[in-house]
């Protein structure tokens, strides 16, 4: 009987160890499937048409639109479980795992979140026990730092915008306006589209929203034609047409004279707390 006991805590503390593994695995291999989705939005100058089975099939298969990415290779979900499963066999456990109820979605603008459903199999060589277990998996995923697709691809690939969000808002502060500007950083929008849906290039609003300005000088510096309208970017990459007009405080300063936001409803107007010329 101390054998039995004995062995039963050795594999309950091995369980344990397993589902630290897996939350971490998970996490891993989330991270991995938007880089590749990413990637291959660059590399085939062409949005997700779904992102939710896009990430699946990354996160499950190793692969984005049935296309092998170098960024997932040992490194998919089913890869994590397997090199557990390695670890269990050198101490005579069996272990088998089946992922179900797979969602991506975001909790907040800045965070992309993983759920999924693991059902843990366990069963020991030596017949002393088994274990059968279900545990709902949650990892979340900062997008600061991504690059963000509708930048990349409405400007072929010349400029390339990292989310990076704003840490001042205040402004009031020309300084801070215009520093907001040149780096074209993100605030919180709930009229903007949200990472998961840029990445489809879906440039609808999303209480999980954000928007960056688009940085005329940039585009100029590439030789990309500009156009005449606001620089908010969910509205400067779309095709729908909104009055906008150049912005006072940006006029005379050399550098930021280009400024222009739409003005229908004052919107952006008061976000930025500026007022046209």
């Amino acid at each position: 009987m101390f054998v039995i006991e004995t062995r039963v805590s050795t594999i309950s503390d091995f369980i344990k160890d397993v589902e630290t593994d897996i939350n971490r695995g998970l996490y891993i291999s989330s991270f991995r499937s938007l880089l590749a989705i990413e990637d291959f939005i660059t590399s085939n100058n062409s949005f997700i048409p779904d992102i939710d089975s896009a990430f699946k099939e990354a996160l499950l298969n190793a692969t984005v639109m049935n296309e092998s990415n170098p960024l997932l290779e040992g490194a998919s979900f089913p890869d994590w479980m397997e090199k557990i499963k390695e670890e269990a066999d050198k101490i005579d456990i069996i272990i088998d795992f089946t992922a179900s109820n797979i969602t991506i979605n975001q909790s907040d603008p800045w965070t992309v979140n993983v759920e999924v459903d693991i059902l843990f199999n366990v069963t020991d060589k030596r017949k002393t026990a088994s274990w059968l277990r279900t545990r709902h998996i949650i990892t979340q995923i900062s997008v600061i730092g991504l690059e963000d697709p509708v930048s990349s691809l409405n400007t072929y690939n010349k400029i390339v915008n990292k989310i990076i969000r704003a840490n001042q808002t205040d402004f009031d502060n020309l300084d801070v306006l215009k520093q907001h500007l040149a780096n074209s950083y993100y605030i919180a929008s709930e009229h903007g589209p949200s990472f998961l849906m840029r990445l489809e290039g879906n440039l609808s609003n999303s209480t999980m929203g954000i928007e960056s300005i688009v940085n005329f000088d940039k585009l100029m510096i590439q030789g990309l034609d500009i156009k005449t309208a606001s620089a908010v970017d969910y509205i400067y990459f779309s095709n729908v047409s909104i009055s906008s007009c150049i912005i006072n405080e940006t006029f005379n300063e050399t550098g930021y004279e280009w400024f222009r936001l739409d003005n229908d409803d004052n919107y952006h107007l008061n976000t930025y707390n500026v007022e046209c010329i």
